[in-house]
């Protein structure tokens, strides 16, 4: 079928996935090869036609935002400052809005939002985390990771496929869901099988033909592509700069296009160079652990002229192979294992930054903090932060972000991974038995007693959020991934090197770990950012990991007070729940703006909320962005109320 220019849909597609590679500076058929895999990954998940259809398209158009963007920073052979980062993490949330104008399902918008997601919470624009982020995004994550591996970039040339293959491997646990990577694995060793032998160097180089195939069915869509002689940046409105850049006002609508921070990859074995994030942060190199220090990490040099490699002419080779009909036979649906996403509380970060963007105050009480990096924003924002949560280990997690600002040294990481193997006499906290095998109960223990020997408190607790990292990575695992597992002391050296504080806060920014209550009725700022405790009793993705970090950061299985307890015995009546918010909200009378959020479904409705703001102040806005087209997707909300000026 033709669209009234006369091109096809996949015709359309194909052109402007090759610009985006092109401008990338991609080898093409980049997005082609990666649409491939995420094909046969998603029928051999069991995955029903129309979200193999919205994966493929997602796929071939993830850098969209990149290519509507067009920042000049791209193409810079070093690392890029904050500023350059914080304006970069825009463009996936600018690549779902330029789906949308293209008439993409909203399956594939979605998943384009979310293709830098990271299995552990530490990718963007909404830092969702495990099973809460969509299997489709899970896979894209996976694909682009070893396509980009085998790209040369601006700052390193590609590597070749064993080096390709053991950094993919390396990235479960952390980057990518282990059972995607082994899928994956299994999928990359049966094109290999089926793969001629490697060319000659002076073939290799020769251009690569034009790929006709294309993994869409024709359907019309109103799509155009941007000509060759106008720019990629006039595709979009929101403005960007090479410096810190803010999306413009949201609307009530759906949309937001605030970007949270994007981690750092290490780049030598030094801690200093393992922060600066030299390669790119979604691909990682091959490290081991050292007995007192960090672990070794091996530097990827550009091969020499005429040099025979394995990656020489990897894309074609691959995607003519993904492309057989042999291959496709085999994709039934025989890996069943993954994990899908539930209807538990999510943060969409991006969304948050977008409407607290929006607002006007100098200072900011947060009661729940939670975990996602909302500070990243308030920092460079230049906002006094005072955070604050009732669980021990989201206390701790608050204290390391809020108020830390520099990594930890090697020496800090070496101290405490002193003897962390070697067992004792009996574990200081048994319960984490419940959760770990022998060994890994262990480790963790005496990393426990081990931070509890350091001075500083601030740099306690940031070595205790970097246990909480470690400890989701050992169980992320199950039998049937285990082999892709690395040893934790290699984990917790390169979580470490990723570890990144942001923008310098404000000198008097402060966390605290009281009841929800009393910290709303004591702290002083103008703005109350309320994120709503969960209605729900089903826990899922990043909040089903909130019992093993609470029992770790105590040293016992205890729950912490007021929003734990909520989390153990939620309420069980609409009546109830909104009793809960109602008591904050009166403790919160002398806050000039008050922003809430909420998320349904849920015991009560979004309208609910906004009734219980108005029996005290008016609500000046409502902002919502809106993901159930997706499995445990919910509409979040945030209600603004401002408290009546005195006359």
């Amino acid at each position: 079928m033709e669209t009234a220019k006369g091109k096809t849909r996949e015709e359309i597609i194909n052109r402007l996935a090759d610009r985006i590679d092109s401008f990338e500076k991609y080898t093409p058929p980049h997005s082609r090869l990666l649409a491939e895999l995420a094909i046969h990954l998603a029928r051999r998940f069991g995955l029903p036609p129309p979200d193999v259809d919205a994966i493929a398209e997602a796929a071939m158009l993830h850098d969209i935002g990149l290519y509507a963007m067009a920042p000049a920073y791209l193409s810079l052979p070093r690392p890029l400052s904050f500023e350059a980062r914080l304006d970069l993490w825009r463009h996936s949330v600018i690549g779902e809005q330029q789906m949308a104008k293209r008439d993409a399902m909203r399956h594939a918008q979605l998943l384009v939002r979310w293709h830098h997601e990271w299995w552990n919470g530490s990718g963007y624009p909404d830092m969702l985390a495990f099973e809460d982020i969509p299997i489709g995004a899970r896979i894209l994550r996976a694909v682009e990771l070893y396509g980009a591996l085998l790209s040369d970039r601006p700052y390193r040339a590609a590597l070749d496929e064993p080096q390709a293959i053991e950094a993919l491997t390396s990235s479960a646990g952390i980057e990518c869901d282990p059972y995607v990577v082994k899928a994956l694995l299994a999928l990359l060793d049966e094109l290999r099988a089926g793969l001629p032998p490697p060319l000659p160097a002076h073939v290799a180089e020769a251009p690569t033909k034009e790929i006709q195939r294309s993994p869409f069915p024709e359907q019309p869509v109103a799509v155009e592509v941007p000509s060759a002689e106008s720019s990629p940046s006039a595709v979009i409105a929101p403005e960007h700069s090479s410096g810190l850049s803010y999306p413009p006002p949201i609307s009530e609508a759906d949309n937001s296009t605030s970007e949270p921070a994007r981690p750092l990859a290490p780049s030598s074995t030094s801690m200093q160079a393992l922060a600066s994030g030299a390669l790119e942060p979604n691909e990682h190199p091959r490290s081991e652990p050292t007995r007192g220090g960090p672990a070794t990490t091996e530097i990827v040099s550009p091969q020499p002229a005429g040099r025979e490699t394995a990656h020489a002419l990897p894309c074609e080779s691959l995607l003519l192979r993904a492309q057989s009909i042999d291959l496709a036979n085999r994709d039934s649906p025989s890996w069943r294992g993954w994990n899908g996403s539930r209807y538990n509380k999510k943060k969409l970060l991006g969304f948050e930054a977008s409407v607290l963007r929006q607002i006007e105050f100098r200072s900011v009480a947060i009661p729940f903090w939670n975990e996602p990096r909302l500070d990243w924003y308030l920092k460079a924002w230049g906002k006094l932060i005072f955070a604050n949560d009732p669980r021990a280990w989201a206390g701790t997690v608050a204290r390391a972000t809020v108020e830390g600002s520099e990594p930890l040294g090697e020496d800090t990481i070496s101290r405490i991974l002193e003897d962390v193997y070697v067992p004792g006499v009996r574990l200081a906290n048994p319960d984490l038995r419940r959760w770990f095998g022998e060994s890994d109960a262990w480790w963790m223990d005496n990393l426990r007693q081990n931070i509890d020997g350091l001075d500083d408190q601030i740099m306690r607790a940031q070595a205790l959020a970097l246990g909480f990292l470690t400890g989701d990575y050992a169980l992320s695992f199950n039998e049937e991934t285990r082999e892709l597992r690395r040893p934790l002391t290699t984990v917790f050296w390169r979580l470490a090197g990723r570890a990144f504080a942001g923008p310098v806060g404000h000198p008097n920014n402060r966390s605290f770990n009281q009841p929800a209550e009393d910290f709303t009725k004591h702290a002083r700022a103008d703005l109350l950012y309320l994120s709503s405790p969960a209605a729900h009793s089903d826990r899922g993705g990043a909040e089903a990991r909130s019992e093993w970090r609470e029992s770790w950061a105590t040293g016992s299985a205890s729950i912490g007070m007021d929003q734990g307890k909520m989390l153990a015995n939620p309420p069980q009546s609409k009546q109830s729940y909104l009793a809960s918010i109602d008591r904050l909200l009166r403790l919160a009378a002398h806050f000039k703006t008050w922003a809430v959020e909420y998320q349904e479904p849920g015991l009560a409705t979004a309208q609910d909320i906004i009734e219980l703001i108005k029996e005290y102040r008016p609500v000046s806005a409502t902002y919502s962005k809106d993901v159930t087209e997706v499995a445990g997707g919910q509409r979040s909300y945030i209600i603004v109320g401002e408290k009546k000026s005195a006359r």
